[in-house]
């Protein structure tokens, strides 16, 4: 009994031993932690800014500009003469150019040619009389761009200078012709520009001219051409809005 104990004792032991060895085998081996991508590197800073430093708005240059809108009149020409009364209102083309200081920053002239809407008032649109009329703005300008980064750029400015109005009238082969002029003390105006291409923005405009005619003058066929002061002197204004288109170079 002894001798078969012991035996039966080593079998057992053999199998157990065999058993666990199998076991062991049949587990999978620990899983490895999965690789990791190693980060990318931040970009230099000089491929940060390369786009930037790409464009010439965003350095010292040439700003090229043009604007096409629609023109309304307030105030009057004179005292008891409201402009209104003369024009329905007008359709100027701007041509604009300027020293970019900064990217923020432009300062430069502006020469305004508008062909303005003369009311058929007598004796415009009766007895073949037919009637023309124009104003002319030169001035200077400061503009100030507010954001640089996104694609839309809002901007701000203010202006000054002189204003020239004019209404022709002809009949057959007599004509004639009034104009006033003066000051334009101030301008203000806003708008935005939408990056077209590198050297090419456009976008809306908005402004208000506020001025005062100080001189009117006669010419005509048969008419000695003559100045005078005005003497009930009064303040004008006029709203334009439209669209701008702005050349960097």
């Amino acid at each position: 009994m002894g001798r078969v104990g012991s035996v039966a004792v080593s079998w057992f032991v053999a199998v157990a031993l065999m058993g666990m060895g199998s076991i062991a085998f049949a587990q999978d081996p620990p899983a490895s932690p999965p690789a990791t991508e190693p980060a990318a590197a931040p970009p230099p800073v000089a491929q940060q800014s390369a786009s930037r430093a790409g464009s010439p708005f965003d350095q010292p240059g040439i700003d090229l500009g043009v604007r096409l809108g629609y023109a309304l009149p307030f105030g009057s020409i004179d005292d008891g003469d409201k402009t209104s009364d003369t024009f329905s209102g007008a359709v100027p083309i701007i041509l604009e150019a300027g020293y970019r200081v900064n990217a923020n920053f432009t300062i430069g002239a502006l020469f305004q040619y508008a062909i303005a809407q003369v009311k058929d008032l007598n004796p415009c649109g009766s007895g073949g009389v037919s009637c023309s009329g124009h104003v002319i703005r030169l001035g200077i300008e400061a503009l100030y761009n507010l954001n640089l980064d996104g694609a839309f750029t809002p901007w701000v400015g203010i202006g000054t200078g002189y204003e020239w109005m004019g209404i022709s009238a002809e009949q057959g082969a007599q004509s004639a012709s009034v104009g006033a002029h003066g000051f334009e003390f101030v301008t203000l105006q806003a708008g935005g520009d939408f990056k077209v291409a590198p050297q090419f923005m456009l976008g809306p405009f908005i402004g208000v001219s506020i001025g005062q005619y100080s001189t009117v003058t006669l010419e005509g066929t048969g008419v000695t051409s003559m100045s005078m002061d005005i003497a009930n002197k009064a303040i004008h204004e006029w709203g334009q809005f439209g669209v701008r288109g702005r050349f960097g170079l």
